[in-house]
């Protein structure tokens, strides 16, 4: 029932918004989640910002660069008060008021498990039973709910407002697992200190972009910023800037 309303309010957002002009500031939108962005002693660091001030730079187009918690920025997007966020995945509820970027970079969406108490994972029906710690809105949760219906809503899911919450309950065993996104949760855990998780299994591979708000965003902005992408991946240049954080471009 949240998912809908949310979904609802977003669209409502989406409807009484004023377009942006394309002369404005190009406002991009993003969640503290490291190692695809961070703040770092004042200042926002990761592929993202990188890619983003190296295409903007080529179009001689001002932009900004914010940190939001996830849900404020996907309603800040909806309600014109940025352009475009990033990085995500696509979906169907997205891509009714977002337009994509070609897909950046490849990721991978998995289990994490209490070490001192693992799940033993070795099929999906190993779930059943088990409570899942989720943070809300986020593709990870949509995830888990698919999973879910599959298994017959047998997986006990424990829904937090932020990203760091399920691993510190993972950390003391609180909750079975966590399905999320293998960098993200990676990177949480070597800065949180986290010493009783461990990444147990991939389930799905999905493809990171950047999305811009179809009703906010110049079109003739997105086409040439995602003409300027894919002569990056073409000269290697976005090679470069992943391989910084261990990852390789999306085919």
């Amino acid at each position: 029932m949240l998912k809908y309303l949310f979904t609802f309010l977003l669209l409502l957002s989406f409807a009484l918004a004023v377009p942006a002009s394309a002369n404005e500031k190009i406002s991009f939108v993003t969640l503290d989640s490291p190692p695809y962005s961070y703040m770092e002693n004042g200042q926002i660091k990761g592929p993202g910002p990188i890619i983003i001030k190296a295409i903007c730079t080529k179009l001689n187009v001002d932009y900004e660069i914010k940190l939001l918690p996830w849900r404020r920025a996907l309603i800040t997007v909806s309600r014109g008060l940025a352009q475009a966020i990033f990085f995500l995945s696509k979906n169907e509820q997205r891509e009714l008021w977002l337009d994509f970027s070609p897909p950046i970079f490849q990721t991978e969406y998995g289990i994490f498990e209490c070490a001192t108490e693992p799940l033993k994972y070795k099929r999906i029906e190993d779930l059943k039973g088990k409570m899942f710690a989720a943070f809300s809105p986020s593709n990870a949760l949509n995830e888990l709910r698919i999973i879910n219906e599959q298994l017959g809503g047998q997986i006990e899911i424990d829904i937090t407002a932020d990203s760091l919450s399920p691993f510190r309950k993972l950390n003391v065993c609180r909750v079975d697992g966590i399905y999320n996104n293998k960098d993200v949760g990676l990177a949480i855990i070597q800065r949180e200190n986290l010493k009783n998780i461990n990444y147990a299994a991939t389930i799905k591979k999905l493809n990171y972009c950047i999305g811009f708000s179809k009703q906010h965003t110049p079109p003739n902005f997105v086409k040439e910023f995602n003409k300027h992408l894919i002569q990056m991946k073409k000269s290697g240049e976005l090679a470069k800037i992943l391989k910084k954080i261990n990852i390789t471009p999306s085919k």
